[in-house]
């Protein structure tokens, strides 16, 4: 097969103009094929070498998310070495990337020309140059990496700072946990994504700055900007599950997520919310599910309302009415829709 043969078959996906999203499985080939192809179109696409033992068939699968100035890719692979040497070097990519190991059991090992050797755990990361030479084992099969790279003038002078870092340092785990989680959502074709693409790269960034480490003005900036709002989209994440709850407060949900109660409710006003009515909407919208499902048929009103967390069967029924603009008992007899 030639290599433009192999190219054509890739699946390339366009979303939202510069967000397009990428992907590659060697899977989608015969098997007398899939050894040519991870040497020749996969290794092209990546631009490294890949080198396999010897009569060992590649699995092989990669997400590659684009984005202005940034790109993502999760790659799950079996046992192997990518190399990036001098030839590779020629194609001017400066990149800073991010190399960090998202899922499962199994570690990967980076070796970097005047950074050494880092072992990468599921849950760890590490940074690294795109240009300069050096190789990734993945001596297990299965293996994740996640790679999050930005072009250089993105990072300015935190860039070069790090670059004079003689050992590549393992990232702070807060930061860390919430880019990690946006970027493998930024992988799925099904995610909903920012209507500007700049957003999405900026909020990336804002969290790579805390996982490098960064100080003084820039990580006050991140901190106001990326970490406040992963915080907030993990909060009410948490709360869409745990709404039900009657013991729920703020200084429990502070609690479980690290920080103090009022800078919980300090980001709900930021963002034009508040955290009770919140709380009350996610509370409201499981008892209306509820009421208009037959399945509920034969449970009470004040059961149902119990059962979302709420303990005051006065305030329910005012908040509800509130709400949707119905009695739950209408909803209970004659389900409908809300507005």
């Amino acid at each position: 097969m030639h290599k433009t043969d192999g190219i054509a078959l890739l699946k390339h996906e366009h979303k939202e103009g510069s967000m397009a999203l990428i992907t590659f499985s060697s899977s989608d080939y015969a098997e007398h094929e899939r050894l040519e192809i991870s040497r020749d179109i996969y290794a092209a696409m990546a631009n490294i070498d890949v080198d396999l033992a010897k009569g060992q068939l590649p699995s092989i699968e990669t997400r590659i998310r684009l984005l202005p100035g940034d790109s993502i890719a999760l790659v799950k692979t079996s046992s192997l070495i990518v190399h990036r040497r001098n030839r590779q070097l020629q194609d001017g990519n400066d990149d800073f990337s991010l190399l960090i190991n998202p899922a499962g059991r199994s570690h990967w090992i980076t070796n970097l020309e005047r950074a050494g050797e880092l072992a990468g755990a599921p849950g760890q990361g590490c940074f690294t140059f795109n240009d300069r030479p050096g190789k990734i084992v993945f001596p297990e099969s299965p293996t994740h990496m996640l790679n999050i790279s930005f072009s250089r003038s993105l990072l300015g002078r935190l860039a070069s700072d790090l670059e004079s870092a003689s050992t590549p340092s393992l990232l702070p785990q807060e930061p860390l946990r919430h880019l990690v989680q946006r970027a493998l959502e930024l992988t799925n074709d099904k995610v909903a994504l920012a209507s500007n693409p700049i957003d999405e790269t900026h909020r990336l960034l804002d969290l790579t700055v805390l996982a490098v480490g960064a100080r003084g003005d820039r990580a006050m900036h991140a901190h106001q900007r990326g970490l406040a709002h992963a915080r907030l989209k993990a909060i009410k994440a948490d709360l869409k599950v745990h709404a039900w709850r009657g013991d729920l407060s703020l200084s429990w949900v502070a609690r479980r997520h690290g920080i103090s109660p009022s800078y919980v409710r300090a980001m709900f006003e930021r963002n034009g919310e508040s955290f009770t009515d919140f709380l009350l909407e996610q509370r409201l919208e499981r008892v209306f599910s509820r009421l208009s499902s037959p399945a509920h048929d034969g449970i009470s009103i004040a059961d149902i309302a119990y059962d979302a967390g709420f303990n005051n069967l006065s305030w329910f029924y005012r908040a509800f009415k509130r709400l949707y603009g119905l009695n739950p008992s209408d909803v209970h007899k004659h389900p409908v829709r809300p507005y």
